[in-house]
């Protein structure tokens, strides 16, 4: 095992953390504002005009074809209202951690099929808190544990180009290989292991660091902590609704997490009537 972690460690070496891309400045204080559940829509809109980039976004999403108001909308305050709690956390985050990153020398890389797997992981993890009987975990920071959870993978869009572009297609080329299982063949170590890293290097809380590092090892037949559980089963519906086949229920996970099947396959069941209209918001947010 120790050899194992230190040949993952020499691997982790080609991504370059000392010109790691960084947050926008008062980033940090707007996920915290996001995350806040007692926040209010005046409250919320303060915090992000603060960042004119993100704002005029949100505007403009209030005013996209994706929302069709009946009437233009003008004001940041109007356009959180038209647009709701959720979907402006959702997207203020996916916009303020997504600036940092360059994805054009990679061309495999989807940025909309990213961002929507992002946006209905943050819809699922924050549906299957509501059903969770431990209450360790506040929805809006389920939402953005499942909105971030993938991250790594941006770091490695934006680092590794080539190696990337290589990943993806030998996922296209090997019928059920799953990405994680082709970068660790061809690097040695995943996205889970970069987005670690990142957390740490963006000296993030260590919930949302465990979310961005959310694998399970099996074999090792212990109980993990709430968040790398709970994104650990929001990403195994993800794969079963992008790959268009049932859900198999991952029974033991739920039971950690306290949640009923039947619970959680109404989450599954909601997230695949949901998926065209985040693919729609995915595509109005990263159209460029």
């Amino acid at each position: 095992l120790i050899d194992m972690m230190l040949n993952n460690n020499d691997a982790l070496q080609r991504l370059n953390f000392k010109h790691i891309p960084v947050l926008p400045p008062g980033a940090p204080h707007l996920l915290k504002s996001l995350t806040d559940d007692s926040i209010s829509f005046i409250e919320l809109a303060g915090v992000i005009e603060r960042y004119p980039t993100i704002a005029a976004r949100l505007i403009s999403l209030a005013n996209s074809a994706w929302s069709s108001p009946v009437s233009e909308i003008t004001s940041l305050e109007n356009a959180c209202s038209r647009l709701g709690f959720d979907v402006v956390r959702s997207a203020s985050i996916a916009l303020a951690v997504s600036a940092p990153f360059d994805t054009s020398r990679c061309p495999e890389f989807n940025a909309r099929f990213f961002w929507c797997s992002g946006l209905l992981a943050a819809d699922g993890a924050a549906w299957l808190t509501q059903f969770s009987q431990s209450n360790q975990i506040e929805v809006p920071t389920a939402r953005a544990a499942g909105l971030i959870h993938n991250l790594g993978l941006l770091l490695m869009a934006d680092q590794l180009p080539k190696d990337i572009d290589q990943a993806i297609r030998l996922t296209q080329k090997e019928e059920g290989m799953q990405l994680s299982q082709a970068l660790l063949y061809l690097l040695g170590f995943d996205h889970c292991d970069a987005g670690r890293q990142l957390g740490i290097a963006w000296e993030l809380p260590e919930l949302l660091v465990s979310a961005m590092d959310y694998r399970i090892d099996d074999e090792l037949h212990e109980q993990v902590d709430e968040v790398t559980c709970l994104i650990d089963v929001t990403v195994s519906m993800l794969r079963a609704l992008q790959h268009n086949r049932p859900w198999a229920i991952p029974q033991t996970r739920l039971e950690w997490l306290q949640i009923t099947p039947a619970e959680a396959s109404s989450v599954f069941e909601r997230l695949s009537a949901q998926m065209t209209k985040v693919e729609e918001l995915a595509n109005t947010l990263f159209s460029g």
